[in-house]
């Protein structure tokens, strides 16, 4: 897939387009409602089959809301830090690929309503989020909560007519992929769960980030049962110039771009503005070569084909003998394909008989010296195997032969 416009921070591996790491699924830890006595439970895999979305990262578990008595959430915490540092001055946003048919199932256990749960909904919102505090730890281990950075979407199910999240890119969504845009100011302060005023929370800094997370969060039993979320890319939004992804025709100062998943032929446009392009000198190189050829051309012609009263009647009094104009050539042909009869001379004549001695042995060998009178077979000899191990050594072909056809 091509990243043209934006920062891959994580993509799918094992040697994504640079600056991305590769997804791993033992970069997250998970951090589920578990840890106050709830029973979701979540966990992260690496797609490796169907060969076009090996790599991807696939986030699933579980969201129950009935242990907890509404309240439930299940995530994925990872501490790997972003390969570029995610400054608002270079940076506007992120913007999150999803697999819309997804190859991995969440087995669900049984339940007595239709959602599985005890929730009203199926589980269609996530959130991402940034912590940019470190977290201190408590003295029996556990870690006091801070405030974290949150942007909510909405992954749209077939049955959703008309339903878009807002962060929704419309001109990039294709038949493969979800693609979510979001800018910083999407990001919302929250203490655990809760929305907290913007003047306490601070400035969000993302370049500070120490912990980012994907999660699944019940939102007061509005959603439960078992979810998957399947990420193809994650990437940063550049500042400048921004990115339009509406769909006008392109004009004197835009130019429509293509961008193609290299896996499932899928394309993704957007619109971008024009940049002046840069000319190499190359182009002026090949222009004069093509006048020169084209010269040479017409002088030939002129020299070979035009009869002796015309060129008189122009001043020509003096040329070179019509003879060498078909001459040349001729000897020119001859010599190209004299030239693949030399080589195939040459190599025929530095090609060893089949029977020599160095089509299997060369001065990079190192031979081991065998007795041919020796009747004792080298992996019976104790002594020579007690010290053969340490070096790797070539058996005589001639022994080898012995061995195999004599014994």
């Amino acid at each position: 897939m091509s990243y043209a416009g934006t920062t891959p921070l994580f993509a799918p591996g094992p040697n994504p387009r640079a600056p991305a790491l590769p997804w791993r699924s033992d970069d997250f830890v998970a951090v589920d409602d578990r840890v106050r006595g709830g029973t979701s439970h979540s966990h992260t895999a690496i797609i490796q089959y169907p060969p076009y979305s090996r790599g991807e990262l696939v986030f699933s578990g579980f969201l129950d809301t009935l242990t907890l008595g509404g309240a439930g959430f299940a995530s994925q915490a990872s501490t790997t830090a972003f390969p570029v540092a995610l400054n608002k001055n270079e940076f506007s946003g992120l913007r999150l690929v999803v697999r819309k048919q997804r190859d991995w199932h969440e087995p669900a256990p049984p339940a007595d309503g239709d959602v599985p749960g005890g929730g009203k909904a199926p589980v269609r919102s996530f959130v991402f989020e940034i912590k940019t505090e470190v977290p201190k730890t408590r003295p029996d281990g556990r870690r006091e909560s801070v405030v974290v950075w949150e942007w909510s979407f909405t992954v749209p199910h077939d049955d959703d007519e008309g339903v878009r999240d807002a962060r929704l890119n419309a001109a990039l969504t294709n038949d493969d992929f979800w693609v979510f845009d979001s800018t910083w100011a999407d990001f919302k302060p929250m203490y655990r769960g809760r929305p907290v005023d913007a003047d306490k929370a601070g400035e969000f800094l993302p370049h500070n980030t120490h912990e980012w997370s994907l999660m699944a969060r019940s939102n007061f039993s509005a959603q439960s049962g078992p979810f998957v979320l399947q990420l193809h890319s994650l990437n940063a939004l550049p500042s400048q110039p921004p990115l339009h992804t509406s769909h006008p025709l392109p004009s004197s100062t835009e130019a429509t771009e293509s961008w193609v998943d290299e896996k499932s032929n899928h394309s993704f446009r957007a619109t971008l503005p024009r940049t002046p392009l840069a000319r190499s000198t190359g182009e002026y190189y090949g222009f004069a070569l093509f006048i020169f050829a084209t010269v040479l051309w017409v002088g030939w012609i002129a020299w070979a084909l035009t009869p002796d009263e015309m060129l008189q009647r122009l001043g020509v009094a003096w040329y070179p003998s019509r003879e060498w104009a078909f001459l040349l050539p001729a000897w020119s042909l001859f010599a190209v394909l004299a030239v693949y009869a030399v080589f195939i001379g040459l190599n025929a004549r530095s090609t060893p008989e089949l029977d020599e001695i160095v089509n299997v042995a060369n001065s990079a060998q190192r031979g081991v010296v065998v007795d041919m009178a020796v009747e004792k077979h080298l992996l019976e000899d104790r002594a020579r195997l007690a010290t053969s191990l340490h070096d790797i050594y070539d058996l005589p072909p001639t022994y080898v032969s012995r061995q195999v056809h004599l014994e």
